[in-house]
């Protein structure tokens, strides 16, 4: 419910607050009080366009700020918070128009779009007039009122459940249609990448041996001119080498080995193992000498190292590890031949869903026409009391496309005398039959709703008993929900729980408009003034009282 609403520079009203109760609230006055421009209001923070002339004076600014309760429409609170907006069990909303005709919608202070504020305010407020693009003249909205009406909560909220399991699950297989698309590249790219790692062979550690042996390599000239005079030293000839001089003293020594002491005898062994020794590191540098500095070498070594580093570079991670790219190849190889089972398995389940979703989309269809014609039958037993006597009204159901709602599309048609044909109820209504058929329309099929409900022009071309009738109709609408009726009938008025005067008051250079809440006595003077006019006479406030009493 809207809690209060507060209007600033929108037209000729400066500044207005005023609180709202549940039940049924009137708002009366003189014609050309300044009644409509608080309709003006609810529409501008429901999200409708500006109309032209409602820009503010220059230099000035328009703002209409509504403090809501949100706590039996947990639909807004929903959406808010995808929105991210944080909100408890009131929010604020506020609509502003600069003096250049722009404007800005808030909701807790947060900046969002016109469409957003329709979406938000579509759950909370309707408004019922001629002009107005909400209520009836919103053929979407039909669906909602014969589904308030009909007894299949469960069977729609069913239905929910089961359209968004499937259009989820159907968002997944388009996603694993998308990658299949580019499947065969993937497979072929894969393949070419563990081609690569099979020519390289990575070893563990292999990249930073590599490395050192490259250096040494380079290198080459100088190393081996040393080491060649390190083996010169080791085995020449003339004159005798390392190798050849210790050979020729163990033959020496072996020679008086039986005349010596053990302690000799040991350092001659000492001497033989030491000359193992140096034949195995002389052959060490030969055999390097021979085949480490040949410059094939080095090429083959450069050309190795390049391949780590492009492999590594092309996968995103270093040299050393590309070792563990193998496996991770593989995982994503295999991943590329079970996609296809994936998304015949994900096919399935979306057939299954859809298959399901239909199923109860038809049985909510065939619920749908059931309650229709009892809806039909209630509602058209309603409109003669409401001067409709001539009235038909029909609900049409037509096959539509399928959505969260299912597979119907409703449209309430409407013909308002025996000769004309069926039609859409914008087309044969003039403002107050409009409100009227809405007002039969809720009365029967929105008790449990908590939307708040706007009636303007709800009381044009009727009197007497059937202004009575209305109003009856109205406080019984406002047992259970807010509604907000602008009325010039006394009739309708006297049903108000809270009445409201608007009053225009002109002064030498200005008129303002001003609203006021009306104590019991001066409702009573009210609607005294409404039966008689200007003068308000004894017999007015009589039948004032009368009214209120009945």
């Amino acid at each position: 419910m809207i809690k209060s609403l507060s209007i600033r520079n929108l037209l000729l009203i400066d500044k207005i607050d005023f609180i709202f109760n549940n039940g049924l609230c009137v708002l009366t006055g003189e014609t050309g009080a300044g009644k409509s421009m608080i309709i003006d209001s609810l529409n501008l923070i429901s999200g409708s366009r500006i109309k032209t002339g409602l820009k503010p004076e220059k230099g000035k600014i328009t703002s209409i700020t509504a403090v809501l309760e949100i706590i039996k429409n947990p639909k807004i609170k929903k959406l808010l918070l995808e929105l991210g907006i944080e909100c408890e069990d009131e929010i604020i909303i506020r609509r502003t128009i600069n003096d250049d005709g722009k404007s800005k919608s808030f909701i807790n202070d947060n900046l969002i779009s016109l469409s957003i504020l329709k979406e938000v305010s579509s759950n909370f407020l309707e408004i019922h007039s001629q002009f107005s693009e909400q209520g009836l003249l919103d053929s979407t909205t039909h669906i909602k009122t014969l589904d308030a009406f009909g007894k299949y909560q469960k069977d729609l909220t069913q239905l929910t459940h089961l359209w968004e399991l499937f259009t989820e699950k159907k968002k997944e297989f388009m996603e694993l249609k998308k990658n299949y698309e580019n499947n065969d590249y993937q497979k072929e790219l894969l393949e070419n990448y563990l081609n690569e790692l099979k020519i390289l062979n990575p070893k563990e550690n292999e990249f930073e041996e590599l490395n050192k042996k490259k250096i040494i390599l380079k290198n080459s000239v100088k190393i081996s001119e040393n080491i060649n005079n390190i083996i010169k030293n080791f085995n020449s000839d003339d004159p005798p080498g390392i190798e050849k001089q210790l050979s020729q003293n163990i033959i020496i020594l072996n020679k008086i080995r039986d005349l010596l002491d053990d302690d000799s005898k040991k350092m001659i062994d000492n001497l033989d193992s030491l000359s193992l020794e140096i034949s195995e590191i002389s052959d060490y540098f030969c055999n390097l000498i021979s085949d480490e500095f040949d410059i094939k070498t080095l090429d083959a070594v450069e050309e190795r190292i390049e391949l780590y580093k492009k492999i590594a570079k092309k996968h995103g991670v270093n040299e050393n590890s590309v070792i563990n790219l193998d496996e991770e190849l593989n995982e994503k190889m295999q991943s590329s031949f079970d996609i296809e089972e994936k998304i015949n398995t994900c096919e399935k389940e979306v057939l299954n869903l859809e298959n399901n979703f239909n199923i109860c989309a038809k049985n909510v269809s065939a619920l749908r026409k059931e309650f229709a014609a009892k809806l039909d039958e209630s509602i058209n037993r309603e409109l003669p009391a409401l001067k409709l006597e001539n009235a038909v009204f029909k609900t049409f159901i037509e096959e539509d496309k399928a959505n969260i709602m299912g597979i119907d599309k409703v449209i309430f048609k409407i013909k308002t005398n025996p000769k004309s044909e069926m039609d859409s109820i914008k087309n044969v209504s003039s403002g107050g039959e409009l409100c009227r058929i809405a007002l039969a329309i809720k009365v029967i099929a929105e008790k449990e709703n908590s939307t708040i409900m706007v009636f303007d022009e709800v009381d044009s071309g009727i009197g007497g008993a059937v202004s009575s009738a209305v109003g009856e109709r109205l406080r019984k609408l406002g047992s259970n929900k807010q509604v907000l009726v602008v009325t010039h009938s006394p009739q309708v008025a006297a049903f108000g729980q809270d009445h409201f005067i608007v009053k225009k008051i002109n002064s030498e250079n200005t008129t303002n408009i001003f609203i006021r809440k009306l104590n019991l006595d001066e409702k009573i003077n009210e609607i005294a003034r409404m039966l008689s006019g200007k003068k308000i006479t004894d017999e007015a406030i009589s039948a004032a009282k009368k009214l209120i009493h009945n």
